[in-house]
C-alpha cells in the first residue's frame, strides 16, 4: 500500500488511542482517514499496559467515558471477530483508614447517579472475594462487580480491524518527520521527503506527542514517567481457583498497590510516592516493544507493601519486574481537543495510566469533536484549552509529573494541591499576600490565595470539618461588614478594539454589548448549540474599545473562540492579562477604606459602572461589582502599581480574604461559575440566566435558544424554559459536607447532581448549587421545596431547594 498524497484526516499514532479515534471517525461516516504508526500497532505504551478497567471514578466525565468503553469492548469482539480479552471480574478496593473509606464510598454514591451499583463490604467479605489477602488492617472495602479487564493489545487490534473494515488506511513503520501549516492552519504531514496534504491532523502518539505537536508550534504539556509492576510465575493459591476462574482486580490504594491474577500467577503494580521521571532522550530512536531497566532498589518499598498484603508472594518466583514508560499531565487529567494555537490540529494524550479504560469513550468524544467542530459532551476537565502555553515549560513538567504519578492514589481532599513546580505565575500583589499569611493553591499555573490562616489553618486535610472553617468565617465576615481584599489578578483580561468592536462582541456574546462608555455588562459566550463556553464581564472604555474580564482558566478557550468568530469583523483583540492586577474590595466598609487611601474623591458609581480612581500612589479604575454578592468594588491597576495600591489599602484598614470565603459567598448569592454550573452542555435557560440573553442581536447560539425562548414567552413552559434547572440547596443537617457531583434525590430517585458546595456562615450548615430535572413544577410554583436528599459517601442527607439564591430564599 502506497502512502497517499492527500487525506481528509491523518492520525499520528497506532496505539489504542489512535486506533479508537480512527474507528469512531469511520463509524460516524468519515472517509479518507489515514493512520501513521512509527513502528507497529500497539508499540510504545499500549502493549505493556495492565488492562484494568474500573467503572467508578471520582468525576462524572470519567465515569461516563469509561462506562462507554466497557460497553464497546464487549461489542467489538462480536463486530470484528477480534477478541478484546474483556473479562468481567469485578474489582475490590480496600480501605485501611476512615478517610479512604469515605473516599471510596463517595465514588459509590457518584456511581449511583449513573445507575452503577457497588457494595460496601467488611473485611471478612473482602477476604472471601480475594482469599490471598491479609485483612487485619482493613476497615472496609467496596466491591464493584461490573468492573473487569481487557488485553490492551487486543483492544487496539480490534479497533484497528473495525477501522480498516470501514476504509481506514493504516501504515506501520512510517515515522512522521514534520508538520506543515498554511496561513496558520495545519495543512500536511511529512514522512521523510513525502508529503500528505491533510484537512486535519490528529496527534495521538503517546510519549512522543509533545515533541510531535511542537513540529507545528502547538503546545501539549505532558511528560513520561517510569511505571513498574511485577509478574510472577504460577502460584498454587491462584491455580486453586480453577481453570478459567479469576480474582477481582485488587486496589490497595493506602499501600499504593493494584493487583490481579495473570496466567495462574499475579500481576502487582504500584503508583509509588517517589516516582521516576523519564526524559525522552533516554529512549533509543527505535524504542518500540521495549522496556526500561529493572530497578529493584526503587521498587522494593512497594514490594514490601505487597508482601504484607499478599503473603503468598513470599513463596512466589518473580518472572519479571516490568518497567514501562507512560505519560502524565500537570493536573493528572488527560487532554484532548483542537490545538488553541493551530486550527485543524487535534491533540490527545497524557492518559495518566487510564488510557486503556478511557480509550473507547475518549476516542468517541474526540471523533465527535472533530466532526462537529466543538465538544458534544461535558469534557471540561480534559479539555486541552485549560493549558496555556506558559504551562508547557519543560522544567515544570520535569518537576511536577513524578509527583502526579506518586499521588495517583491520593485521597482527593478539599484543599489538596500539588507541591512541585510552584510559583510559576504570581499575582502582582503576591508579596503582600504572603506577608498577610496567605495559604496558596496552584490553579492553572497561578498561585491563588485560598485563605489567610497559613499552614496551621489548613493541615491535616479532611473530608469532614476542615481546619480552615473558623479562619474563613472571619474572612466572610470581613467581606460582608468590613473591607476585604480579594486578589483576582489571575482573571484573564482581553482588550478588544476596532471599528467593529461592538458588532463583533454582540455576535460573540449573548448579552447586549452596545452599552454606554463607563458601563460593565455581564454575559456568557455560547456555542452553536446554545451551551455556555465562558462567562465574562465586558467593560466599554470607548466607542471602539472594550475590555473583557474572563475566568482564570478561560483565556485560552476564549481567545480561540474569538479567532474562530472574527470573520470579516474589523476588530483586534489582545491578551493583556499580565498587564493588570485586579483587586477585589468587598464589604460594607469598602468605600470608606478606598476613600481613605487618597484625597482624590472616590467616584459615585451605580452598580456595574466604572470610573478612574486613585489608590495611594497608584492610579487605575474601579468597577462597582463583586463576585461575592456583597457590596464592593473591583479595582483594576497597572501591574507595576499594584503593590502600591495594596499597601495603601492595608494602611487604610483593609484585611484579606481568599477563594474559600468568596466561594461560600458566591454560592449563597446564587452566582453561577464556569466549570461548575456553567459548561458547554448547559444553556443559559438551564442556568437561570435568560435575562442576560439579548435576543435579536444575532449572537452565536441564539438560533438554538429560540424555541425555549418562544415557549417561555407564550407561557407554555410554566416559567421554566428547560427540562432541568440550577437550584440552590440548603441542608438540614450541619454534619452534611458535600463537595461536588453528589447525586440529588427527590421522590426516591436520582434527579440531579451537586455542582458547587460550601459551608454557609449565614446558615451554619452547607449550602450548594445543583442541576436538577425534577420537580420543576413545584420549584416554579413555590419559593422553597422540601423533600430533597443528597447522598454523600453512601449516607443521604435531607435538604430543601429553591430557584432563588440562598440568602433570599431561606
Amino acid at each position: 500500500m502506497t502512502l497517499p498524497t492527500h487525506a481528509r484526516t491523518v492520525i499520528i499514532g497506532g496505539g489504542v488511542i489512535g486506533c479508537s479515534i480512527a474507528y469512531h471517525l469511520a463509524r460516524e461516516g468519515r472517509k479518507d482517514i489515514v493512520v501513521l504508526e512509527r513502528s507497529k500497532l500497539t508499540s510504545g505504551t499500549t502493549w505493556h499496559a495492565a488492562g484494568l478497567v474500573r467503572r467508578l471514578r471520582p468525576s462524572a466525565t470519567l465515569t461516563k467515558l469509561i462506562n462507554y468503553s466497557i460497553d464497546l469492548y464487549g461489542e467489538l469482539e462480536v463486530e470484528t471477530g477480534q477478541a478484546t480479552g474483556w473479562t468481567q471480574t469485578g474489582s475490590l478496593t480496600l480501605a485501611t483508614n476512615e478517610d479512604r473509606l469515605t473516599n471510596i464510598k463517595r465514588q459509590v454514591s457518584l456511581g449511583r447517579a449513573f445507575g452503577l451499583e457497588a457494595e460496601v463490604v467488611d473485611a471478612a467479605r473482602a477476604k472471601e472475594l480475594w482469599p490471598l489477602i491479609e485483612v487485619d488492617d482493613v476497615i472496609g472495602a467496596v466491591w464493584s462487580p461490573a468492573d473487569g479487564r481487557v488485553n490492551p493489545s487486543d483492544v487496539a487490534l480490534a479497533l484497528s480491524k473495525g477501522a480498516r473494515a470501514r476504509g481506514v488506511k493504516i501504515f506501520e513503520d512510517t515515522a512522521v518527520t514534520g508538520l506543515q501549516k498554511k496561513s496558520g492552519r495545519i495543512s500536511g504531514v511529512e514522512v521523510g521527503d513525502h508529503l500528505i496534504e491533510a484537512d486535519e491532523v490528529v496527534i495521538a502518539c503517546g510519549l512522543w506527542s509533545r515533541e510531535v505537536a511542537a513540529m507545528a508550534g502547538a503546545h501539549m504539556p505532558l511528560y513520561a514517567c517510569e511505571h513498574f509492576y511485577i509478574l510472577t510465575k504460577p502460584l498454587p493459591e491462584v491455580q486453586a481457583l480453577g481453570k478459567g476462574a479469576h480474582l477481582p482486580t485488587l486496589n490497595d490504594q493506602d499501600a499504593f498497590l493494584y493487583a490481579r491474577d495473570d496466567v495462574e500467577g499475579l500481576l502487582v503494580g504500584s503508583f509509588e510516592p517517589h516516582a521516576k521521571g523519564l526524559p525522552l532522550d533516554r529512549l533509543p530512536k527505535d524504542f518500540s516493544f521495549d522496556l526500561l531497566d529493572e530497578d529493584w532498589d526503587h521498587f522494593m518499598p512497594m514490594m514490601e507493601n505487597a508482601l504484607r498484603r499478599i503473603p503468598a508472594l513470599e513463596k512466589a518466583e518473580v518472572r519479571m519486574l516490568l518497567n514501562g514508560p507512560e505519560s502524565f499531565t500537570l493536573d493528572s487529567q488527560f487532554m484532548l481537543g483542537e490545538s488553541p494555537e493551530v486550527p485543524g490540529l487535534f491533540l490527545m494524550g497524557g492518559m495518566n495510566s487510564t488510557g486503556i479504560a478511557l480509550a473507547g469513550g475518549a476516542g468517541k468524544a474526540m471523533a465527535e469533536w472533530i466532526i462537529a467542530g466543538e465538544p458534544t459532551m461535558e469534557l471540561n476537565e480534559a479539555d486541552i484549552r485549560r493549558f496555556s502555553p506558559e504551562m508547557n515549560v519543560l522544567g515544570a513538567l520535569e518537576a511536577r509529573i513524578p509527583e502526579v504519578l506518586g499521588r495517583h492514589y491520593d485521597n482527593p481532599y478539599p484543599g489538596r494541591s500539588m507541591e512541585t513546580a510552584r510559583g510559576q505565575r504570581r499575582s502582582p500583589i503576591h508579596a503582600g499576600l504572603v506577608s498577610a499569611g496567605a495559604r496558596f493553591e496552584a490553579r492553572g499555573g497561578w498561585e491563588r490565595a485560598v485563605h489567610f490562616g497559613g499552614e496551621d489553618a489548613h493541615l491535616p486535610l479532611s473530608f469532614g470539618v476542615p481546619k480552615w472553617r473558623e479562619q474563613v468565617g472571619w474572612e466572610v465576615e470581613a467581606c460582608r461588614n468590613g473591607a476585604a481584599i480579594l486578589d483576582q489578578s489571575a482573571f484573564g483580561k482581553i482588550m478588544v478594539q476596532g471599528p467593529d468592536a461592538c458588532a463583533f462582541l454582540n455576535h460573540l456574546c449573548a448579552a447586549q454589548m452596545d452599552i454606554p462608555e463607563g458601563r460593565i455588562a455581564y454575559s456568557q459566550i455560547l456555542n452553536r448549540r446554545g451551551g455556555v463556553e465562558s462567562d465574562i464581564t465586558v467593560q466599554r472604555h470607548g466607542p471602539d474599545t472594550y475590555l473583557m474580564i474572563v475566568g482564570a482558566g478561560e483565556v485560552v478557550r476564549d481567545l480561540k473562540r474569538m479567532r474562530e468568530t472574527r470573520g470579516a469583523f474589523r476588530v483586534e483583540f489582545t491578551d493583556v492579562t499580565s498587564g493588570y492586577a485586579i483587586i477585589g474590595l468587598a464589604g460594607a466598609e469598602a468605600r470608606r477604606v478606598l476613600q481613605a487611601t487618597s484625597n482624590a474623591p472616590v467616584p459615585e458609581l451605580k452598580r456595574f459602572g466604572f470610573a478612574p480612581v486613585e489608590i495611594g500612589l497608584a492610579r487605575g479604575w474601579a468597577g462597582r461589582l463583586s463576585f461575592t454578592g456583597e457590596e464592593g468594588y473591583e479595582l483594576y491597576i497597572p501591574a507595576e502599581m499594584a503593590m502600591a495600591a495594596h499597601e495603601a489599602l492595608v494602611a487604610a484598614g483593609a484585611t484579606h480574604a481568599g477563594l474559600y470565603a468568596s466561594g461560600s459567598l458566591r454560592i449563597e448569592s446564587g452566582f453561577r461559575a464556569f466549570g461548575h454550573e456553567l459548561s458547554p452542555g448547559t444553556t443559559p435557560f438551564e442556568a437561570g440566566l435568560r435575562a442576560f440573553c439579548a435576543f435579536g442581536t444575532g449572537f452565536v447560539g441564539e438560533t438554538a435558544l429560540e424555541g425555549p425562548s418562544k415557549a417561555l414567552a407564550e407561557g407554555v413552559s410554566k416559567r421554566l424554559p428547560a427540562a432541568r434547572q440550577i437550584v440552590t440547596v440548603l441542608f438540614d443537617d450541619p454534619d452534611a459536607i458535600p463537595i461536588h457531583d453528589e447525586p440529588v434525590y427527590f421522590g426516591g430517585r436520582v434527579v440531579g447532581q451537586i455542582t458547587s458546595a460550601a459551608w454557609s456562615y449565614r446558615f451554619g450548615r452547607s449550602v450548594a448549587l445543583a442541576m436538577v430535572e425534577a420537580p420543576l413544577d413545584q420549584l416554579a410554583e413555590k419559593t422553597v421545596v422540601s423533600g430533597f436528599e443528597v447522598e454523600i459517601a453512601c449516607t443521604r442527607f435531607a435538604a430543601k431547594a429553591s430557584l432563588k439564591p440562598a440568602k433570599e430564599a431561606f
